[in-house]
């Protein structure tokens, strides 16, 4: 049959750590302006310069730990 590189409990943790990767990114997006003249402070908050940063991190985390880990 097939030989597969990692185990069951592998490719969980890797999808996991792309669903997390994905919320993160999800979390960076928005905050511009419809209007190029007008500034938008809406770029600076926490969750665009901590929170995603921080759960795209743990993602990639995530993601080492379910390719380094043993099957």
């Amino acid at each position: 049959m097939f030989d597969f590189a990692f185990g069951r409990k592998n490719y969980i943790l890797m999808i996991a750590g792309l669903v997390v990767l994905a919320i993160g990114y999800l979390l960076l997006a928005g905050g511009g302006s419809t209007d190029p003249d007008v500034f938008s402070y809406e770029l600076f908050n926490t969750r665009r310069l901590i929170v995603a940063p921080l759960v795209i991190l743990a993602g990639f985390i995530v993601e080492i730990f379910a390719i380094m880990s043993k099957p």
